[in-house]
């Protein structure tokens, strides 16, 4: 039920709504396929859109069709063989799995409209139902019922699964075929009769187990909670009284789900969030429905965010991945992981998860109802004792860049593809050479380094220098961390040794400095190269809890503060946000001195003269000869 009906996930991360065009009349409507987007990025969100959507493209196809009625009568008056002689010949199984998916699309927007109905007003809710039938146990008033309607949406879930089945299976009986055959002429049009009949019996079958499928689903789990646990009449009674004496109204916000979407988009462009951040707020927000359930936010209490809590200390690292856990629950998880003793996320990934949801409260506040409570803000874990994410890493020791640059990478492979592997072929013309030795040299993020053009390594008064930039409009997909990531950085004489500036002349002036490191889609850029180095790090046995790539912009800096380099260089030259006044007035340092700063890096101990110099493909001599000393 994951596929819905006419859902596409686009490339670019926005989910599309897309319909094969009638055959009827494919031919005059210039196109094959109906391509409209969603505008959301949220699959909820787009589930949510979706009917609406499709019923816009199906009056769009009625349009058409009377519009051109008179062509359309003119082809068929031509082909008339066509519905006769040669009928179509179709694929049953896929007609019967795409009629399914329509019925679970119909049926999951069924439940969410009933859901958002029960979540914004319970009372007019439990109004329209017929809870005689929908709730099991004896009724003792409509309070009871609305202070446990998730019970009565299953219930009434359950009964109207079980009529919808009982009427499919007393039409087939009775042989009232004509729900299914006008849903066949629609799809399918000039078909023969046998494929007509066995299409029918096709899609009466996919529609009894899509709806089975759905009367199949677990129950829905509440959390425990001191509330859940004591007497419906104690609990109605502590609602009322909450309702009374609270500040902030119990209805009239949105979802979760939805007003999350609202406040990412008008946050993210707010504050320039990357694709990656992007993802990574959407992916918390899921989490945290997950744990919580998709309430309304002046529904949710502290037992909530403190259940939140105390489930994500729980769950283990990545463990929607691991077998031993699937089909579970995040609830289920927890409790498993706590019965086996598995260390749960770290305080930072809680802390990531709340701040998403600190997030969306506090935004709802401002821009819905001041009166809302923030009950996530004063919960969420402290930053750890550390201060900040440089005591999460540390620099390489001398002996661990040695043991690095020592690697087969840096002194001669047994292939390209065993690169991890010593022999005799050399990688001087890859970035799995050069992109470590600029991370030591000039501070490079990885991503800042893997994405470079030709054309960023540029010569100005003589001296040479790396274009850190996004270029324009994201040009090639590039992107920076922040504004001050945008930056010039002198080449490093160590590096003009090494042949850098050599290779550079052998790349075309628009292409990539390093097309053998892969760059991931927008949310997940560092994807591959950041797993590339990794195994690199490995190899070379230097990697740790502490030591990551990281560590070698740490190192960078380390070595920027032995050899003496200015602190306003040395964070100009590592992209850092100028700190005080000095980042309010001035442009930064000119090249001239950022040049005296790189040239006065050295690495005391690290030895790389067994790295030998990069020669140019071409002839003649190197751009690194105009490079100023």
């Amino acid at each position: 039920m994951s596929n819905q009906y006419r859902l596409h996930l686009h490339p670019n991360g926005y989910y599309y709504h897309r319909a094969k065009v009638p055959a009827d009349i494919r031919h005059l409507y210039g196109k094959e396929i109906e391509q409209r987007s969603l505008r959301t990025r949220d699959y909820w969100d787009a589930v949510r859109r979706l009917s609406a959507v499709i019923v816009e493209v199906n009056d769009a196809f009625a349009r058409f069709r009377t519009e051109h009625a008179g062509e359309l009568a003119a082809f068929d008056r031509a082909i008339p063989c066509c519905a006769t002689e040669q009928p179509v010949r179709i694929d049953v199984k896929r007609h019967a799995a795409d009629f399914a998916k329509s019925i679970d699309a119909e049926e999951f927007v069924r439940r969410t409209a009933a859901f958002e109905h029960a979540a914004q007003n319970p009372r007019a809710f439990l109004d329209n139902l017929n809870l005689a039938a929908c709730c099991q146990a004896p009724i003792h008033s409509l309070d009871d019922c609305e202070q446990d309607t998730l019970s009565v949406l299953r219930e009434e879930h359950r009964l109207h699964i079980e009529v919808r089945i009982a009427a499919v299976t007393s039409a087939r009986a009775a042989g009232d075929f004509r729900r299914w055959t006008a849903a066949v002429d629609e799809r399918v049009p000039k078909i023969d009769m046998t494929q007509r009949a066995a299409l029918v019996r096709a899609m009466i079958e996919a529609e009894l187990k899509a709806l089975a499928a759905w009367q199949d689903e677990p129950e829905l789990m509440r959390h425990p909670s001191p509330l859940a646990r004591t007497d419906r009449r104690v609990a109605a009674a502590v609602l009322v009284d909450a309702a009374e004496h609270s500040p902030r109204p119990l209805s009239g916000l949105p979802l979760m789900s939805v007003i999350s979407e609202e406040c990412f988009m008008t946050v993210g462009k707010e504050k320039n969030w990357s694709a990656k951040t992007d993802a990574a707020r959407h992916n918390q927000i899921r989490q945290f429905l997950d744990i919580c359930g998709d309430k309304s936010l002046s529904h949710y209490t502290q037992d909530d965010i403190r259940y939140l809590k105390a489930t994500l200390f729980a769950l283990p690292p990545q463990s929607h991945g691991k077998k031993e856990f699937k089909g579970l629950s995040k609830h289920q998880i927890a409790e498993k992981a706590r019965e086996r003793k598995i260390p749960g996320l770290s305080a930072e990934s809680v802390r990531q998860v709340m701040t998403a949801a600190n997030i969306v409260f506090g935004w709802a506040r401002a821009e819905y109802d001041h009166t809302l409570l923030n009950i996530v803000q004063p919960m969420i874990p402290t930053p750890s004792s550390s201060g900040s994410k440089r005591g999460r890493r540390e620099a390489f020791s001398v002996e661990e860049l040695q043991r690095l640059f020592e690697s087969p990478v840096f002194t001669g492979v047994e292939s390209v593809g065993a690169w991890l592997k010593a022999g005799n072929v050399r990688m001087s013309d890859t970035g799995r050479f050069w992109v470590p030795l600029m991370a030591l040299y000039s501070g490079a993020r990885l991503m800042e380094a893997v994405q470079l053009l030709r054309r960023d390594v540029d010569c100005e008064d003589g001296i040479w220098f790396i274009d850190i930039n996004d270029g324009p409009g994201a040009e090639a997909g590039k992107s920076v961390k922040n504004e001050a990531s945008v930056r010039r950085v002198p080449v490093h004489p160590e590096l003009v040794r090494l042949g850098f500036l050599d290779f550079v002349q052998t790349v075309e002036k628009d292409a990539r400095l390093f097309p053998d490191i892969a760059i991931g889609s927008a949310a997940q850029r560092h994807r591959y190269a950041s797993k590339l180095f990794s195994k690199l790090l490995v190899s070379a046995d230097v990697k740790g809890p502490k030591k990551v790539w990281h560590s070698l912009r740490h190192s960078f800096e380390q070595a920027c503060r032995d050899s003496g380099v200015d602190s306003a260089i040395m964070d100009q030259l590592q992209g850092h946000i100028q700190k005080g006044m000095r980042g309010v007035y001035g442009d930064g340092y000119k090249l001239p001195a950022l040049y005296d700063g790189i040239k006065a890096i050295r690495y005391d101990g690290l030895n790389l003269s067994h790295i030998h110099p990069s020669e140019p493909e071409h002839g003649g001599r190197g751009i690194g000869a105009t490079g100023r000393d």
